[in-house]
């Protein structure tokens, strides 16, 4: 089966679950932006996890050739398909010859396109996840974004097409992306070089997303914090680290991120919120509140074992 791209919209590429591991090796941890509506894509798509599929900024357009399966997720997403309204976050089966119209209402969330099959594209670094700096993954293994007339192969899974199983994620069960008042933070590795009231500034001011927003990171305008330390060894960056650049801006370290950083990192952004942070755009409001490891690590298990139980339910 062939995908064509007929509209790439502002930005899309093809992701995947990244290359974690490979930083050590010098290359970037990419991935999703938000992995838990790339998890939902591919879990509603019938696909195993780590599938690759395609992160889109703006209204994306594309034919397909075969009838398929898909599913789109994100924030707020809308899809068409040859022009008739369809939900978003459900198995979705497309004829042959089908156009499929879908994207974000909001201007610079992410949305994402899981198609049932195996995607017939190039790895790199044990990854197809695109990385435009890098040069790695992508429809040509060499890093290249989505274009219009681009043509994606996808082996489609003709037992799972004929099924008329379909998957459903409630509407009430979709993340709360607009909650942006109490995204959590831990303390970081530098935390105690910053003063106590450096620290209660940046927990009780509001914070706006800047224009400044990319694959590696969101820069943050606001009350200024800074560290009471000159220099630091450049060390690795954990998706989610809030650094503190001598401007005292806060920045969220996101997928595409250097591997190393020299400015001192206030803390890191709780796994359960940097999903909903990922899909902010300019202008937002965002509130940062302090929890501990322990807290943290009660949070993440809750997370993960309630997605697994809703799982369970919807199969």
């Amino acid at each position: 089966m062939k995908i064509q791209v007929l509209n790439k919209g502002l930005f899309s590429l093809i992701i995947d679950n990244g290359r974690v591991g490979r930083q050590r090796d010098g290359f970037c941890e990419s991935g999703p932006m938000d992995s838990s509506a790339y998890d939902w894509a591919n879990f509603l798509a019938f696909n195993l996890d780590g599938t690759p599929c395609i992160e889109a900024i703006g209204e994306m357009q594309l034919q397909v050739d075969e009838e398929c399966i898909i599913a789109v997720t994100g924030r707020e997403p809308e899809l068409s398909i040859d022009g008739r309204p369809i939900s978003p976050y459900q198995s979705q089966k497309v004829p042959a010859g089908a156009i499929i119209t879908f994207g974000c209402a909001l201007l610079g969330s992410k949305a994402y396109l899981a198609i049932c099959g195996n995607w017939q594209v190039p790895k790199a670094v044990g990854s197809a996840c695109t990385v435009v700096r890098e040069q790695l993954g992508g429809i040509d293994g060499k890093g290249s974004v989505l274009k219009d007339g681009d043509c994606i192969e996808v082996f489609a899974n003709t037992r799972i097409k004929d099924s008329d199983k379909m998957r459903t994620l409630p509407t009430h069960l979709i993340d709360d992306y607009g909650f942006l008042e109490a995204i959590r933070v831990v303390p970081g590795y530098q935390f105690s070089c910053f003063s106590t009231v450096a620290v209660r500034t940046f927990e009780t001011s509001t914070y706006t997303v800047s224009s400044a927003i990319d694959r590696m990171g969101f820069r943050f305008t606001g009350e200024s914090v800074t560290a009471d330390m000159e220099n630091m060894r450049s060390e690795a960056i954990h998706l989610g680290a809030i650094q503190v650049p001598g401007d005292g801006q806060p920045i969220v370290m996101m997928r595409d991120r250097q591997t190393l950083g020299g400015y001192p990192k206030l803390g890191c952004v709780s796994p359960c919120d940097i999903n909903r942070l990922a899909q902010a755009v300019p202008g937002e409001k965002v509130n940062f509140i302090f929890q501990n490891e322990e807290e943290a690590r009660v949070d993440w298990l809750l997370m993960t074992s309630r997605r697994r139980r809703l799982q369970g339910e919807i199969l």
